[in-house]
């Protein structure tokens, strides 16, 4: 007579769940974030003889350099979303398409990865471009950014140091064939109808060749080469001291942003990026060092995100 109430449990648990989902995703994400940043906090508080000892001098040419090439990179990024737009059909010219695109990235800076993607979908719809296809442009870009990250950095793997982090990331090089087969036309048109689908959104024929997406590969490769002598700028600028191979910071950060960007519950992969940055880097540079640096890329970028968005507003 009293199993029936604890059958239901398990019900009324994935009931909660579903309810207040939203709700859930939110403490996960503020928890990860304070996890992470406690962490850090501590590296630091155990470091800190270490820090204080190294005579930080800011570097203000190397600083103007990198914030002029992170401006670049983002100028490319928005260029690369256009030309994935323009073949799906949709027709932007590069100012409305720089300025939907940083506008809407604010929303990367809310809780969920949705809001983004929701104002880009949004303000394209207002310029004429249907949602079917600004939602697919943004699949693509995402699925092309991703694996070409994930590939940038299994590529300059075996210019690691033999010892420290690299060496037990060896093995990850095993995801540059995986990366070849999932930009395949066969299987990027499938996971882009997938995607569609569960945003409510009617399938889409895609028919790219297998030539153009690795061109694309190439283009993205691009951008996080950029990305990565800009960071090297940045870093240089108040640490130059055992600074890595360029290629190598391009491969660690091209990875840490994708680590990021996959924490789902965390705004913009707060926590997670700088979590991932801080441990590859320290490869390199004492783990105290490497935090701050890391906490000085993620100011750098947010400052960067705001000042594309200024432009975005101003050219609008």
């Amino acid at each position: 007579m009293m199993s029936a109430p604890y059958e239901s449990w398990p019900r009324r648990a994935i009931s909660i769940v579903r309810d207040h989902r939203a709700l859930i995703s939110r403490v996960a994400g503020a928890v990860i974030v304070l996890v992470i940043f406690g962490l850090m906090a501590r590296t630091l508080y155990l470091g800190w003889q270490e820090v204080v000892a190294y005579q930080w001098d800011l570097d203000y040419p190397a600083l103007l350099a990198a914030f002029a090439l992170m401006l670049s990179s983002t100028a490319l990024y928005a260029y690369l979303w256009k030309s994935i737009l323009e073949r799906l059909g949709g027709t932007l010219d590069y100012r409305k398409s720089y300025r939907i695109y940083y506008l809407s990235q604010l929303g990367r800076y809310v809780p969920g990865k949705i809001w983004s993607v929701l104002g880009l979908v949004y303000l394209s719809q207002k310029e004429g471009v249907s949602k079917a296809t600004s939602a697919a442009s943004v699949i693509l870009q995402l699925a092309l950014q991703i694996v070409s990250g994930v590939m940038v950095f299994a590529l300059t793997l075996p210019l690691w140091r033999g010892s420290g982090a690299g060496s037990g990331l060896y093995g990850l090089i095993v995801l540059l064939p995986m990366g070849l087969i999932l930009v395949h036309p066969g299987v990027l048109s499938k996971g882009l109808n997938v995607a569609l689908r569960i945003t409510g959104q009617p399938p889409m024929e895609l028919n790219w060749g297998y030539g153009y997406l690795l061109g694309q590969l190439g283009l993205w490769a691009v951008f996080w080469l950029v990305n990565g002598i800009a960071h090297y700028l940045l870093i240089g600028s108040v640490y130059p001291s055992s600074l890595p191979p360029l290629l190598v910071l391009a491969g660690i950060f091209a990875i840490s942003w994708v680590t990021g960007f996959l924490s789902l519950v965390t705004p913009s992969g707060l926590g997670v990026m700088e979590g991932t940055l801080a441990v590859l880097l320290s490869s390199y540079f004492p783990a105290p060092v490497a935090t701050i640096i890391a906490l000085w890329t993620r100011l750098a970028r947010t400052i960067v995100d705001l000042v594309c968005a200024g432009i975005a507003g101003v050219i609008g």
